[in-house]
């Protein structure tokens, strides 16, 4: 938007501003809930207005949403002389989370995809579907950098790496906002910041990384979201830095995000995050820990009034809070909703309703990215299989389950919080009400044997079949699909947790009759107890939950030939699988078309080229390891003979890197050049890469640099971008990068962004350790710079 644009808007938030009393100034800056067949009997507790609005509608289409988010923005402008229109916002980070939206794969998968353009195009589709119903405000994207597997909400992640998570949330949000807010919806990056970083791998607790981690490493995606994609919004961690509430840091929120790093969108609160400052010891009530927030730089708190309700009306009045304050995050506020077109039109596009929901390609575009996700870490030759096989046998509680083919953050696992009443198991919501059936009447389900985990309901299973059944077919159903011929025999085996064996006699009978298995072994993403991993959902373990490994044992020792799938938000760590197991796939969580995808990938109609976005450690106890690693770190050290760090009777290495993934087909690399372009400073890469195998297929071609002389200690290798090309049996590519020098800026000892002279190793592969091709670049002058301009990825030349 031009710069007339912008001062337009901003006479119009002042001439506003001025109209305005403190009451319903003070209304801008809160939200609630819309639930229930008639959402006036909350909205009419807002006399003065509401700033944004969540809706818990149990709508069962795209109209129905409409025609309710309509009803809710009515309500919302009639409850004030000024009509201010409400922002509706909603959760999105695999797909909209409401009737009807596309699903696709959780964000550890699509972090898999190395396809920042599969991902741009799924934040374009989410555009549309919003927009058609009403949603103009996505909690999304999740831009945590997550280098711990025993933290339960690595599946919102797009894995370890900065520059990856910076590519792909830079790439969602570009989907997501448009090319105009007018025509677009605002993404919100988050958790702000270092949130996947806690104490013992726990959600919400301490996050001890130094500031210069902090700002080179954590806070890298949204820097790139905000100089790249011109991110709208911000939502705070739930966590602590240096000892600062993260939710009452001045420092973070003001110095840090805007002052540093140029954001100028609105900050909201994560759900109920104000009230940690009071339970944290900080603040002695909700009052002053509202005015701590606002001070601090907080705009809108989510989902309800807490700290900023009627306390702050009161501060004001008593000379305790100075009303600029208040002007200043309402007119940040203000500016958003003139953004999105809101006072010229608020309601949902629904004529689009057909268009957004309705046609094939999105489905399609569903599929592409549950296959791109997928990650072949093992094949001795087994795959692809053959779809004339006699006799198959299907094992394991993923095989056939809806559920199970969805993670966290989508309708189906907010459909199951719902009937089973976990609703205050998602993160902040432990004190909100929202309407629903009596608790008493409520029977829960029973534990695993043996767990604290639960099983799933049968009305939730019921529910979902009713729901998903017709277009979403299990894994199971899929292989009937492929091998309509085939004998097939399916087995449950064992459950996601708990320690019953009394299945494994009909999964060993079915095995040894089969001529080939096929197993589906790993855990449940979501919220609530009846989950694995998620929310709130941590552990201090990595490996398979249950006794879901001694079932693997005891199939292998079958002697059928078999392939293990695994699902789940955290990579499969299991010595005797990899072992042992002549095929292994990652298959996450993939969505609406998972059970059509695995099985594509499985009988080689599609050839997998997903990559690791995380490093598989071998235990708790190497975390954290990742490709990161600084110079002598991890297992770089064993490059360094006198080094002195081991573990005894251990293992250095992991079990796979960052970046691997097998393919049917194999590539051959060749012809670097480097070329540094005077004009602009600019770096030129290309490289040549051949398929000389027998499939057609992807092959992501992955770039490193290494500083090979730096004031500070950095990184072994860093990596700077990738190309995910499509190239056919027997044809060669040319692969090209463009990526600035100052894309390796860092923080010297006076936390300075500098760019600095000397050598950088150019490192082409297919993996961070599968290195084919080397070269360098020189960096001819030392300067420093403006850290939120640098460069934050290499960008594929066409």
């Amino acid at each position: 938007m031009n710069t007339n644009k912008h001062g337009e808007i901003d006479e119009k938030v002042n001439s506003l501003l001025s109209k305005m009393t403190l009451g319903q100034k003070a209304a801008q800056l809160q939200c609630t809930f819309a639930a229930g067949d008639d959402p006036s009997l909350i909205l009419s507790q807002f006399q003065n207005g509401v700033g944004e609005v969540v809706c818990f509608a149990n709508t069962a289409s795209p109209e129905e949403t409409a025609a309710y988010n309509r009803k809710v923005i009515d309500l919302v402008r009639e409850s004030t002389p000024l009509h201010i229109p409400p922002i509706i916002h909603v959760e999105a980070v695999t797909g909209l989370n409401s009737a009807g939206g596309t699903i696709f794969p959780s964000a550890i998968g699509l972090g898999a995809t190395f396809s920042p353009e599969s991902i741009e195009k799924m934040g374009d589709i989410i555009r549309q579907q919003m927009l058609a119903v009403g949603y103009r405000q996505a909690l999304s994207p999740v831009m945590d950098v997550a280098r711990d597997p025993r933290w339960g909400r690595i599946g919102e992640t797009y894995g370890e790496d900065p520059t990856l998570a910076a590519a792909m949330s830079t790439a969602y949000t570009k989907g997501l906002q448009g090319d105009s807010l007018e025509r677009g919806v605002i993404a919100t990056g988050k958790h702000f910041l270092g949130y996947a970083f806690g104490d013992g791998g726990l959600n919400m607790s301490t996050n001890p990384i130094t500031p210069r981690e902090l700002r080179e490493v954590y806070a890298k995606p949204f820097q790139a979201a905000i100089t790249k994609a011109n991110l709208q919004a911000v939502m705070n961690s739930y966590g602590t830095i240096d000892n600062e509430v993260i939710i009452g840091s001045r420092h973070i929120l003001t110095e840090l995000l805007r002052d540093e790093m140029g954001f100028d969108g609105i900050t909201v609160s994560d759900y109920m995050s104000i009230q940690w400052l009071v339970a944290d010891k900080i603040c002695p009530d909700m009052e002053s820990a509202g005015i701590q927030a606002l001070e601090a730089g907080l705009d809108v708190e989510l989902p309800l009034p807490g700290g900023f309700g009627g306390g702050l009306l009161e501060a004001v009045k008593q000379g305790r809070l100075d009303e600029k304050l208040i002007d200043r995050a309402v007119s940040r506020v203000l500016k958003r909703k003139y953004l999105l077109g809101l006072f010229d039109n608020p309601y949902p596009a629904a004529e689009k309703i057909a268009e957004a929901y309705y046609t094939p390609s999105l489905n399609a575009h569903s599929l592409k990215c549950a296959r791109e996700s997928i990650v072949l870490l093992k094949n001795d030759g087994i795959l692809p299989l053959s779809k004339n096989t006699g006799k198959i046998a299907v094992i394991g509680p993923h095989a056939d389950s809806i559920r199970l083919l969805f993670g966290g953050y989508t309708l189906p696992a907010g459909i199951e919080m719902s009937m089973s009443r976990t609703f205050a198991d998602m993160a902040g919501m432990g004190g909100a009400l929202i309407p629903g059936g009596a608790e008493d009447a409520f029977v829960p389900a029973d534990f695993f044997p043996g767990s604290k985990v639960r099983r799933e309901r049968e009305d939730v299973r019921l529910a979902l079949q009713a729901m998903y059944g017709a277009s979403t077919p299990t894994i199971l159903a899929s292989i009937k699909e492929k091998c309509p011929a085939a004998r097939i025999t399916y087995a449950r085996g064992c459950d996601i947790a708990g320690n019953d064996r009394s299945g494994f006699e009909e999964a060993l009978r079915a095995a040894k009759n089969a001529d080939l298995v096929i197993m589906t072994l790993g855990g449940k993403y979501g919220w609530g107890d009846s989950c694995t991993i998620g929310e709130g959902i941590d552990s201090d373990k990595i490996g398979l939950t249950g006794v879901q490994e001694d079932l693997a044992r005891e199939i292998y020792a079958a002697g059928t030939p078999t392939v293990l799938v695994h699902m789940d938000a955290r990579p499969l760590s299991s010595e005797f699988i990899f072992k042992n197991f002549p095929a292994v796939i990652e298959n996450w969580f993939p969505g609406i078309t998972g059970g059509a995808a695995i099985a594509d990938v499985l009988f080689g109609d599609y050839n997998p080229a997903g990559r690791l976005p995380v490093t598989i450690a071998r235990n708790a106890g190497q975390i954290p390891i990742y490709a990161g690693q600084k110079t002598g770190n991890s297992y770089y050290a064993l490059k360094n003979g006198q080094r002195l760090n081991r573990y005894v009777e251990g293992e250095l290495e992991p079990f796979y890197y960052f970046g691997e993934g097998k393919s049917f087909t194999e590539f051959e690399y060749g012809g670097l050049d480097i070329t540094q372009n005077p004009e602009d400073d600019s770096v030129t890469i290309s490289c040549s890469v051949r398929n000389t195998g027998r499939f057609d297929g992807d092959e992501v071609v992955q770039l490193y640099v290494s500083d090979q002389s730096a004031s500070m200690l950095r990184p072994e290798k860093e990596f700077a971008g990738c190309s995910r090309a499509f190239i056919k049996a027997g044809e060669t590519k040319t692969i090209r990068f463009k990526l600035r020098p100052d894309q390796f800026a860092f923080l010297n000892a006076g936390m300075e962004w500098v760019v600095e002279q000397g050598e950088m190793a150019v490192l082409i592969g297919s993996s961070s350790e599968d290195i084919r091709l080397s070269g360098s670049f020189t960096i001819g002058a030392s300067r420093t710079i403006p850290g939120h301009a640098r460069g934050f990825y290499a960008e594929p030349i066409d």
